[in-house]
């Protein structure tokens, strides 16, 4: 069972076969999932950067959060079930353990990257070819956005913050 699952019941399960996609990259569905049993993989511009197969693992909810097309593909590798919420935005609202879930979910994959550019960045150090990674690290760690830029085809409501 995955910890916030008695909040997610109430949703349809879909079930999706090895190889079928649950999101296309730049697509847009208003939809979040959260895995329920199988395993995905992660594609980004033709790349795999991610398997999942942890219960409770959310997908869509950057889309839904920036209000943007989905910034990756999600393929199944095996058959898959997923909880689908469709137009989450007032559930979301509502139940702030989903929140904080999606929260710590997207957390762990801020602290991955963030290893992932330092190891990159020491392996590198001393290779003037590489010197723009200190440029993206500076970019990517210390951005403080304090505005929710909205586009202008955007239907939803700009937070007041």
């Amino acid at each position: 069972m995955i910890p916030i699952e008695e909040n997610l019941e109430a949703f349809p399960l879909i079930s999706l076969t090895a190889g079928e996609y649950l999101l296309t990259q730049e697509e847009k569905t208003d939809s979040i999932y959260f895995l329920l049993e199988g395993s995905v993989k992660v594609i980004k511009d033709g790349y795999e950067i991610a398997v999942v197969s942890d219960k409770g693992a959310v997908f869509g909810e950057m889309s839904i959060l920036l209000d943007n097309e989905h910034s990756a593909s999600v393929q199944c590798l095996e058959d898959s079930k997923f909880y689908h919420i469709e137009h989450p935005g007032k559930y979301l609202e509502d139940h702030p353990r989903v929140i904080w879930h999606i929260a710590q979910i997207l957390g762990l994959r801020l602290f991955n990257l963030n290893q992932y550019l330092v190891d990159v960045k020491s392996q590198y150090e001393g290779h003037d070819h590489l010197n723009m990674v200190d440029d993206v690290l500076e970019t990517l760690l210390n951005q403080q956005k304090t505005k929710v830029f909205q586009r202008e085809d955007s239907k939803r409501d700009t937070p007041d913050y």
